[in-house]
C-alpha cells in the first residue's frame, strides 16, 4: 500500500497547487507533518523545470505550461485505470509502476510522473492521447457505491464458503473505516474521508495479486470482487483528482 500511498499523496499536492486550494507552506508541512519527504523532481523529458527541482517549484512549472490537473492511475489488469502511449524505451517502467500520475491539460494527456524510492519522481513524455473517463465521477458517488460493495461483501463471507484469505479479511474493519471520519494526512480534501481512503488502498493493495477476480469461487463472491476492486479504485482516483 505504501508505494500507491505515496503516490495518490503526490497527486494530491500537486492537485492542491494547480486548484490553489492549499497555501504552499501548507503543503511541504502536510508530507513533514506525515514523517514524509517532499517529493523531488529528479528527471523531467517534458517541461523546463531543470532537475533536480523542488515539489512547489515543478508545481508551478506545470501550471506555467497549461496543466490543469493530475490523474491517477492504478494499475491492475481488471481496471480500466489507464496511462497513455509513452516511448517503446519507457514502456517497461510505466508499465511495471503501480500507480503512475498523469499530468492533463484538460482532456489531453500530457506526461506520466513516476514517483520512486526516496520520494524521487520521473516526468517522462508521453503520446497526447485524450482521456474521457467511464468510472463514477465524484469521490461522494463513489464513495456510496464502495460503502455497499462492502457491506454485500460482509454479508457474502458470513454466509457462504469463500476462500480462508477473504473470509479472515477486515470486512468489518473495512466497513467501520468507511463509515467515520479520521484524516490520514492534512493533504486529503475536507470533503473526503481518511479513513474510507485507507480502506479503499486496503482493498486495492489485497486485489493486486488477483488477476481476474471474476474467476474466485464461488461465484457470487467473484462476482462481488470484480465490482468491489473498481469501486475502490474509482474512490482513490476521484479524491486524488478531487472532483467535486
Amino acid at each position: 500500500m505504501d508505494s500507491t500511498l505515496d503516490s495518490f499523496l503526490l497527486t494530491l499536492a500537486l492537485n492542491h497547487r494547480l486548484h490553489a486550494t492549499m497555501a504552499p507552506d501548507e503543503v511541504t508541512a502536510a508530507f513533514l507533518d506525515d514523517g514524509r519527504d517532499v517529493p523531488l523532481i529528479v528527471a523531467d523529458d517534458v517541461f523546463d523545470s531543470g532537475p533536480p527541482t523542488g515539489l512547489l517549484l515543478f508545481a508551478a512549472e506545470i501550471a506555467a505550461h497549461g496543466i490543469t490537473h493530475a490523474r491517477l492511475a492504478l494499475h491492475h489488469p481488471s481496471l480500466p485505470h489507464t496511462t497513455p502511449p509513452v516511448a517503446k524505451a519507457d514502456r517497461l517502467r510505466v508499465g511495471r509502476h503501480t500507480a503512475p500520475i498523469i499530468l492533463h491539460r484538460g482532456e489531453h494527456q500530457v506526461a506520466v510522473a513516476l514517483l520512486g524510492a526516496e520520494e524521487n519522481v520521473e516526468v517522462i513524455a508521453c503520446a497526447d492521447a485524450v482521456y474521457r473517463p467511464v468510472t463514477v465521477g465524484t469521490p461522494a458517488e463513489a464513495l456510496r457505491r464502495l460503502r455497499l460493495l462492502v457491506m454485500e461483501g460482509l454479508s457474502i463471507v458470513e454466509s457462504v464458503e469463500v476462500p480462508e484469505a477473504w473470509r479472515s479479511g477486515p470486512w468489518r474493519d473495512w466497513q467501520e473505516e468507511l463509515g467515520t471520519s479520521h484524516p490520514i494526512s492534512k493533504l486529503i480534501p475536507r470533503s473526503a474521508d481518511g479513513r474510507a481512503i485507507h480502506a479503499a488502498l486496503d482493498i486495492h493493495d489485497r486485489m493486486r495479486s488477483v488477476l481476474a477476480p471474476a474467476t474466485v469461487a464461488p461465484p457470487e463472491f467473484g462476482a462481488l470482487l470484480a465490482r468491489l476492486h473498481p469501486a475502490a479504485a474509482d474512490y482513490i482516483a476521484a479524491v486524488a483528482t478531487m472532483k467535486e
